[in-house]
């Protein structure tokens, strides 16, 4: 009845998660929510009045499938003024409904069935989830706490293979919060010259870092020699608090570009144009940005600071992003089972480590996108679990 490629897309387990924590809260459970990684801020008030007025003018209609060329211009300015790159508005930016919608474009431009897709392991689970669904095959290259979850490039060589298509990086990670230094990005473009693979830098937390300075890209002009083969994967969902608003952007070649066109306009027409308009505001509102940025880092943090005092559990401290991957194999328990117990019984919703990848086994992700109050509660009560339960 139902097409066999569906069966490729297996359910999204911190959603499951969510799912049992909101049903637990119509109880009356109190429940504090770590799972999502969602900004707990509103999007930002500048934001919101200039986009209104935008709309009050009539923007309300469909744009380019491209995007606005203002937003595109826009965009392009950003990227010269943070990578020192140029590149240009008319055909190497496209504005999609999300960073989901443009994987999907981008996948299904890119991969005939067999082709290969070099993730990390443990790593977002949609890539994989994705890369099945076009008959493409994911094959995970696994990293490790003791190497800073980062890619160890002779393990990252030896999944090369004659039908590698793509490298997909994430940098900060989700769900580690490690970023990919220059050295290694540098390792990785002499592999993209020499085995002429497409790589796509999923960068939607790259300016959620912790050390004043963006996280290292490809896109960078040092890099140059392989933006031939470089795709940019970014949107306005995380660092702007505009998870709502459903927009992303995709930076490609114009070869590839000639060729998603075409997806944009028979799936989706173009992004919604309010959307649009309100990027234009988020692209100047520093202000309220770098303020966010402050507090994320005073949670990151205390919450650091905090599972290090938990006996039997422990983490690295984050470079970015707004998650903690904690290790929790010295309580010799199942990620997953661990995530269930500790919702039950002590009202806490996170995500099991298994749900990024088989590598990810033994540790369990919390996103602090939330109050302190609530990260002060949660550790109370992960703290009473642990010494209780173990």
């Amino acid at each position: 009845m139902f097409s066999k490629r569906i069966d490729t897309i297996q359910p999204f387990m911190v959603m499951e998660i969510l799912a049992k924590a909101i049903e637990m809260e119509q109880r009356g459970i109190d429940v504090v929510h770590m799972e999502i990684g969602e900004p707990d801020f509103d999007t930002p008030k500048s934001i919101i009045n200039g986009c209104v007025e935008e709309i009050k003018k009539g923007k309300t209609h469909y744009t380019h499938s491209l995007g606005i060329l203002e937003l595109r211009q826009a965009l392009s300015d950003y990227k010269f003024r943070t990578r020192n790159t140029h590149f240009n508005p008319q055909n190497n930016i496209m504005i999609t409904c999300g960073t989901s919608p443009a994987f999907f474009m981008l996948l299904s431009a890119l991969l005939n069935p067999g082709d290969e897709v070099i993730i990390s392991n443990p790593g977002y689970p949609c890539y994989q989830n994705f890369i099945s669904f076009f008959g493409g095959s994911p094959v995970g290259v696994p990293i490790y706490e003791n190497e800073e979850f980062n890619f160890n490039i002779k393990s990252l060589k030896e999944k090369i293979s004659p039908k590698t298509k793509v490298l997909i990086l994430n940098s900060p990670s989700n769900p580690t919060g490690q970023i990919i230094p220059h050295e290694t990005l540098e390792q990785i473009a002499n592999l993209i010259e020499k085995y002429n693979f497409w790589v796509i830098s999923d960068e939607i937390y790259a300016e959620l870092t912790y050390d004043g300075k963006m996280a290292p890209s490809l896109s960078e002009k040092q890099f140059e020699r392989i933006h031939h083969k470089l795709i940019v994967l970014d949107g306005f969902s995380k660092y702007w608090a505009m998870t709502g608003w459903r927009l992303g952007y995709i930076i490609t070649p114009s070869n590839l570009m000639e060729k998603i066109i075409p997806i944009q306009q028979n799936y989706f027409i173009c992004a919604p144009s309010i959307s649009q308009m309100a990027a234009l505001y988020a692209l100047n509102c520093e202000e309220e940005t770098s303020e966010m940025l402050r507090i994320y880092k005073k949670r990151r943090d205390y919450i650091v600071r905090e599972i290090r005092n938990i006996k039997g559990i422990s983490c690295l401290i984050p470079k970015g992003a707004f998650y903690v991957f904690v290790n929790i194999k010295s309580l010799n328990i199942a990620s997953l089972e661990f995530s269930m117990k500790l919702l039950e019984n002590a009202h806490v919703a996170t995500c099991p480590g298994i749900a990024f990848g088989s590598n990810g086994e033994g540790f369990v992700r919390f996103s602090y996108p939330t109050r302190i109050e609530n990260i002060t509660k949660a550790i109370k009560r992960i703290s009473s679990f642990v010494n209780q339960s173990f």
